[in-house]
């Protein structure tokens, strides 16, 4: 059973993460210019996982007229993160969260299987005022997020004729 303590409407709690050994990503800093998606899943190179990615990846034109920076977040490392972005032609931050202290404050960890101590997959939906506006995590590993819900829980943002694809969807602030 998935145990968080996060709901909807809480404040997400800020974290700081590598997302290569010289560029670091703080949530809270983030958030004072864009919402941010984050996307917490097991594994880079995961079937699931690279699936996952490629439909989000489709979405970063929705996701860029809402103005909300995509973030994907595993215990990967970064240089893992680096090749699988290469490989998959991914356009987002994917953060390192080694030693899974993220991860359990978010989504938590898988408590069994081949999996067993992988990050959960998880959607949060986080605002500029850092609440989470919405919440998805799975209880099956193999379980990809529902994206028709998260596209509806995107909708809420107003659209942001400021904000391009590069600015929010590129690895890059």
């Amino acid at each position: 059973m998935v145990e968080i303590d996060l709901v909807t409407g809480m404040r997400a709690p800020d974290f700081r993460l590598s997302e290569a050994p010289e560029e670091s990503f703080q949530l809270y800093v983030e958030l004072k210019s864009n919402p941010v998606l984050l996307l917490f899943y097991p594994n880079d190179f995961g079937i699931i996982c690279s699936l996952e990615m490629r439909t989000i990846h489709s979405m970063c034109s929705e996701t860029s007229a809402k103005g909300i920076r995509v973030v994907g977040v595993s215990r990967n490392s970064p240089y893992t993160h680096r090749q699988w972005k290469e490989n998959l032609g991914i356009p987002f931050r994917l953060l390192a969260d080694e030693d899974g202290s993220v991860s359990r404050q978010y989504a938590g960890l898988l408590e069994d299987g081949l999996l067993k101590g992988l990050t959960r997959r998880a959607v949060f939906l986080v605002d500029r005022d850092a609440r989470v506006q919405y919440l998805w995590v799975s209880h099956e590993a193999a379980l990809p997020p529902p994206f028709e819900k998260i596209r509806a829980a995107m909708s809420r943002f107003q659209d942001d004729p400021n904000t391009t694809v590069k600015e929010v969807c590129s690895p890059s602030p």
